[in-house]
C-alpha cells in the first residue's frame, strides 16, 4: 500500500530541504540519496518540479559545475529561507509525530 499523495509531497519536500541542508547537491544525487533511504519510488519526476518552486522562493544557493558532455550541472544548497522553511518543516513534523504517537499509544486525551 502506497502513502497518500497530498501526505507524501510534504514529506518528500521536508526530506529533500534536510539533504540540501548543508552541502551541494545536484539533482541525480538528490534522488540517489531520496531512495537509499527509503524512498524507492522517488523519481526526477517528483524532485523537478519540487526544486523549481522552492528555487523561485528563494530557498537555495544554487552553484553550476562545468560538465564535460552536457550542459553545466546545478548544485542546490539551502539559503537561509530554505534553512527556515526546513526549521518550520522540523517543528511542525515533530508536533504532529508527538500527536500520532500519542493517539496510538492510547494517550488520546481522554484519560
Amino acid at each position: 500500500m502506497g502513502i497518500d499523495a497530498q501526505l507524501n509531497k510534504g514529506v518528500l519536500e521536508g526530506c529533500v530541504l534536510k539533504l540540501l541542508e548543508r552541502e551541494f547537491l545536484f539533482s541525480g544525487e538528490i534522488v540517489e540519496r531520496m531512495r537509499a533511504n527509503g524512498f524507492a519510488d522517488f523519481s526526477e519526476g517528483t524532485l523537478y518540479p519540487m526544486l523549481l518552486r522552492l528555487e523561485k522562493e528563494g530557498c537555495f544557493e544554487i552553484k553550476r559545475v562545468p560538465s564535460p558532455n552536457s550542459p553545466p550541472k546545478k548544485y542546490y544548497k539551502l539559503s537561509a529561507a530554505g534553512r527556515k522553511r526546513l526549521e518550520i518543516f522540523t517543528r511542525q513534523w515533530r508536533a504532529l509525530a508527538q500527536c500520532i504517537g500519542n493517539l496510538f499509544s492510547g494517550e488520546d486525551g481522554n484519560a
